[in-house]
């Protein structure tokens, strides 16, 4: 037994040591091929570049998670009836109905996260994994491709895409029961109707997105039957809000995409049912994109902007289907559940593919300012969960 693990704990070394032998030995043909490949397309080069620099500066000064939750809440500008302290609701009050959807695993977290799988079997396939995926970052270097990483502004996995079609076929299913009466909640049909885009609320929602690969993928999947549906409708679109990238400073939280430039597909957009690859440009509204997050930007400025953003003119719907990122979600009801209510979104992650609406209050007060606040009842599950607390 002891003779087995120790082949099986040494298998990566040796894997590791013939790799870095065989590039040693191939060094000069591939500095020559690579160079080859910089010179017929020095842009995406340039480019490639660009964004490895712009890594390095967030890993080192990038201030994005060092924010605190304020022990101040805003339950105390909103009535009983919304779960606030006040005796009634202001007369600026207002409400929408926001429904958040986790993006699926991404090839970063494919290689630097177990996620459901064997931990003994990951730590065996570490090293050849991150072979793997320095392998292909080189080649989408050397072949120009500047829209496509591995690391950077990382894209959905195979894994993400089941985890995504799993949705897309959950909206199918509940689809077929939409007006029968079957549901036990009434705002799990609201929230189906919203998504879907169908019914009685046909219209009333819009769909954004981090301005990340992996979440509009995600939107694109996930939501392509509503799409398809909409293909003559230009006012059904997936619009990018920066206020919703997600709260890291590793290279995968870093967008590729330049400010207002035209998003393209990645391998896994290629075969979205009912949305054709050569349309997927046109369904992703760049229009308030402005680029990367700044490096003195923090979560807890984002979290800010992005319930703004819901009250504003970009978002002029009164359902507001949002698709981002974990971090970015459990940050989202830490700040804007009351600091007094209990609730596992506090706590824990959504899974990937969950999908939960709420209902968020607006409040401006005297002197202008406006605040937040999630109605606590008002969280309704609808497809997957938090944590190991998962529905389908």
């Amino acid at each position: 037994m002891a003779s087995i693990l120790g082949t099986l704990t040494s298998l990566p070394a040796y894997t590791l040591f013939h790799i870095s032998w065989l590039l040693h030995s191939l060094r000069r043909p591939l500095i020559l091929v690579s160079l080859l490949c910089l010179l017929s397309n020095p842009s995406a080069a340039i480019a490639k570049c660009k964004l490895f620099y712009t890594t390095f500066l967030y890993l080192a000064f990038c201030q994005d998670k060092k924010f605190t939750i304020p022990k101040d809440d805003a339950s105390q500008h909103f009535s009983s009836e919304f779960g606030g302290t006040a005796s009634s609701a202001p007369s600026s009050f207002k409400t929408k109905k926001v429904i958040v959807i986790r993006h699926g695993e991404s090839t970063w977290n494919d290689t630097f996260n177990p996620g459901g799988r064997n931990i003994a079997l990951f730590i065996l396939f570490y090293i050849p994994n991150m072979i793997k995926a320095i392998l292909t970052e080189a080649y989408f270097f050397v072949s120009g491709k500047e829209s496509e990483s591995w690391f950077f502004d990382s894209a959905l996995s195979t894994k993400g895409v089941k985890q995504i079609e799993g949705l897309r076929k959950f909206l199918q299913k509940e689809k077929m029961r939409l007006g029968s009466g079957n549901f036990m909640d009434e705002r799990e049909e609201v929230a189906i109707q919203e998504l879907l885009n169908v019914g009685s609320s046909t219209g009333n929602s819009m769909v954004v997105s981090s301005n990340l690969r992996r979440a509009i993928s995600t939107a694109a999947i996930g939501l392509s039957d509503r799409f398809a549906a909409a293909q003559n409708k230009h006012d059904d679109t997936i619009l990018l809000l920066p206020s919703l990238q997600e709260i890291s400073f590793n290279p995968d939280a870093q967008t590729i995409l330049p400010p207002g430039g035209m998003a393209h597909p990645t391998w896994c957009d290629t075969t979205i049912p009912g949305v054709p690859v050569e349309k997927f440009s046109g369904l992703i509204d760049t229009q308030y994109h402005t680029g990367n997050k700044a490096l003195d930007s923090t979560g807890l400025i984002r979290l800010n902007q992005f319930v703004s953003d819901v009250f504003s003119s970009k978002c002029e719907k009164d359902v507001i289907v949002a698709v981002g990122h974990s971090l970015f979600f459990r940050s989202f009801f830490q700040l804007f559940l009351p600091r007094s209510v209990e609730h596992i979104s506090k706590k824990k992650k959504l899974v990937n593919g969950g999908t939960v609406m709420v209902t968020l209050g607006e409040v401006t007060l005297e002197d202008g300012k406006n605040v937040y606040m999630i109605d606590p009842k008002s969280i309704v599950v609808v497809y997957g969960g938090f944590g190991k607390h998962t529905k389908k």
